[in-house]
């Protein structure tokens, strides 16, 4: 009896493992590159090494975020390419990242104002930089430690607000130098501290949810993963290769490594079975089509806690913008738009939204009239907030309201906006700028900055994770990849833990007799 169910275990364990182990491996190296994002972010891949949808070509994938314009011979492009300083001609352009640490991934700017005094400050997933004009050079700012991924400037006479991920700092506009404080924000009336279930997910599988030590957790499993993956593989193919060469060579060598790897993967995957389960189902999650039926669930923290305001806008927000004419301090988060005549009072949420894509907003501009421009890659919208009127920027129509996250990508994925004197650019994820008028200038991308903008190693690794590295070759099929691996990785850690049980039992009868 149990030699049959150890022979149907094995059938159902072996198969879905040919099929997806070297998935399994790429998913094991990726995982622990991107967990140390701050140890690699200074390693940059050639895009001549990619697949072509990752060229660059006409200010495309993410390269440009905005522009400030200061005179008619000083504009700043800001954006994935860094920060570059060109004119209203867009005839010449200068890198302006002195100071900002090299590699593409540090150089990322997600906001970038010029202050009042004439000082310069630039938003970067690893901090707060200020340009020292004496030094010429970009300086950084002290924020908290666990706090640096800036998303938002934005300058209210002579104070200044910067956003992060979880808080938001003001500071006084000085030339040397800039010292912040946290303003604790309030969440709407009668709310409850929540955390999205996707969140929830990504904490888990990444291994935020234990600090320093989960980090460390999930590096061993990625670990565990790549040697169970790479032993299986070795004890499916050396009895193929002895039974080839049997006859000609010494053959001690190659059984020792197969009975090796036979034993210590049996062994190992079966002590890691539960890990291996956990990362699985919460990695499923986090990738369509299963990340629908988590992406709009939320869980509430203990109403006790004491940093329950914290906990509310905890990895929310997106950006901050002040409303003159309504006299409104709006903050753009994950959970939609916020808004609040003071920032020591409790903020409210408005009812009527644009769509946003779940993958979050990337344009929020004031415009004259009351209307803001909102743009994700759901599209671009006019929205007035007053009446609750919302028009697609770019046609023109009429489109209703939403009161939650929409679907990752419409018609157009705007990743960027900028506006110089009486002319508008939106810019396109996978097409690059898009002028709102035939007759504007064209904005050429030149060599000088496709060749510094290369691809991040961290970014790299996230292609092979989430699978995408394999849509030039399978299409849009390739989000089955993920949630295919993790229904087959849980199938494979099943049948695996159950044969270890069966081939202990054996021995433990054997001992008996």
């Amino acid at each position: 009896m149990m030699t049959r169910l150890y022979s149907a275990f094995k059938k159902y364990h072996k198969w879905p493992a040919l099929v997806f182990t070297v998935f399994f491996i790429f998913f094991s190296i990726s995982g622990i590159l991107m967990n140390h994002r701050e140890l690699i972010s200074s390693i940059d891949i050639n895009r001549k090494y990619l697949p072509n949808n990752y060229e660059l070509q006409s200010w495309n994938l993410a390269s440009v975020k905005g522009s400030k314009a200061l005179n008619a011979d000083t504009v700043f492009f800001y954006g994935g390419a860094g920060i570059w300083i060109t004119n209203q001609n867009f005839s010449s352009w200068t890198p302006f990242m002195n100071g900002i640490p090299i590699g593409s991934d540090n150089r990322k700017i997600f906001d970038f104002e010029a202050t009042s005094k004439g000082n310069y400050l630039a938003a970067t997933r690893f901090g707060l930089y200020h340009f020292n004009k004496p030094q010429q050079k970009w300086i950084k700012c002290q924020l908290p430690k666990n706090d640096e991924f800036v998303t938002g400037i934005e300058i209210v006479d002579s104070t200044t607000y910067i956003t992060t991920r979880n808080s938001l700092y003001t500071a006084k506009d000085v030339v040397e130098n800039l010292s912040v404080t946290k303003v604790e924000l309030i969440p709407p009336t009668g709310s409850k501290p929540n955390m999205s279930i996707f969140r929830l997910f990504w904490i888990i599988h990444s291994g935020e949810i234990l600090g320093i030590s989960g980090r460390i957790i999930v590096d061993i499993v990625g670990i565990i993963m790549l040697f169970i993956s790479i032993t299986g593989l070795i004890y499916f193919i050396s009895p193929k290769i002895v039974k080839r060469i049997k006859g000609r060579f010494k053959l001690r060598r190659t059984k020792q490594t197969t009975k090796f790897s036979y034993k210590w993967h049996l062994k190992v995957g079966a002590l890691s079975a539960l890990l291996l389960m956990i990362v699985s189902l919460t990695g499923i999650f986090l990738r369509p089509p299963f990340l629908l039926f988590v992406v709009s669930g939320n869980i509430n923290h203990s109403e006790n806690s004491t940093r329950k305001n914290d906990i509310f806008w905890h990895d929310k927000v997106r950006d901050i913008k002040y409303d003159k004419e309504r006299n409104l301090y709006l903050i753009a988060t994950s959970d939609g738009i916020f808004y609040g005549k003071e920032l020591n009072e409790p903020f409210c949420k408005f009812k009527n939204e644009p769509p946003i894509s779940v993958m979050g907003i990337n344009v929020f501009e004031i415009l004259e009239g009351g209307n803001y421009l909102i743009g994700s890659f759901s599209g671009a919208f006019q929205w007035n907030p007053t009446n609750g009127i919302i028009h697609n920027y770019i046609t023109g129509d009429e489109v209703k309201s939403t009161n939650s996250l929409s679907s990752p990508f419409g018609s157009v994925a705007v990743s960027g906006y900028s506006k110089i004197n009486n002319d508008e650019y939106f810019f396109d994820y996978d097409k690059g700028v898009l002028p709102m008028r035939q007759n504007q200038k064209d904005i050429a991308m030149p060599k000088l900055v496709k060749n510094s903008f290369r691809f991040p190693l961290w970014n790299l690794a996230q292609e092979f994770h989430t699978c995408r590295i394999y849509s030039p070759i399978i299409s849009s099929f390739y989000i089955l990849i993920v949630p295919l691996a993790g229904i087959s990785l849980i199938i494979i850690t099943i049948t695996g833990f159950a044969m270890w049980l069966i081939k202990r039992r054996g021995k433990r009868q054997q001992t008996q007799f």
